[in-house]
């Protein structure tokens, strides 16, 4: 049984078209792991549904245009209800006004990193343009952190699904999601254990 594969069969039958709304659906549906989304379009690409260039341009336009609307959408916010939402979400959680301003200011000089590796995060990645736009992130340097984040996390996945496709032949796509999906589970672990071990040296 193979549920990603299927609606890869049904998208494929609409061709770019359903690669953009694929990646726009992406955005507004957290159901629909990205990953293995994408590990599934990279196999179809392999058996030749699509080359890797319109696989790679078709989710990545959806996936950025989703992000620019969600952007757009909490960055109409005036900033001074921006600030009052964040400092709201502060109590919530135990912060103070001032570390929630000390936040915003990190955030801002920080902005090109943070938007690009918040595009490499689980769950992370779907909330990112709001954050973004809460903060109010400048609109160019969030646009193109976020489309280099996106072109690298969909490259990567799709890039697995079409080399899979070439070792094992008619490869079933949501059993290498899960294969995926545990590799990227232990990947961000250590990565957040080292920037962990690395953050305490330095205090």
């Amino acid at each position: 049984m193979d549920p990603l594969g299927k609606i890869i069969q049904w998208i494929a039958e609409y061709g770019i078209f359903g690669l953009l709304a694929l990646g726009l659906a992406e955005r507004f549906i957290p159901l629909l792991p990205s990953y293995g989304v994408l590990v599934a379009i990279g196999i179809a690409a392999g058996n030749g549904e699509w080359s890797v260039l319109a696989a790679i341009v078709g989710t990545v336009t959806g996936s950025v245009s989703g992000c620019l609307v969600f952007y757009w959408l909490a960055v109409s916010l005036s900033e001074a209800r921006s600030y009052r939402f964040l400092y709201w979400v502060g109590r919530l959680v135990g912060l103070s006004q001032a570390r929630v301003d000390r936040t915003v200011v990190s955030f801002r000089a920080n902005q090109r990193t943070l938007a690009f590796v918040m595009q490499l995060i689980p769950t992370i990645r779907l909330i990112s343009p709001i954050i973004a736009g809460l903060f109010h992130a400048e609109a160019k340097v969030f646009s193109l952190a976020t489309l280099s984040g996106i072109v690298l996390w969909n490259c990567l996945f799709i890039g697995v699904g079409y080399i899979a496709e070439g070792f094992v032949p008619d490869a079933n796509a949501s059993t290498l999601a899960v294969q995926v999906l545990v590799v990227l589970i232990f990947v961000e672990l250590g990565a957040a254990l080292i920037w962990r071990w690395r953050h305490g040296k330095h205090h």
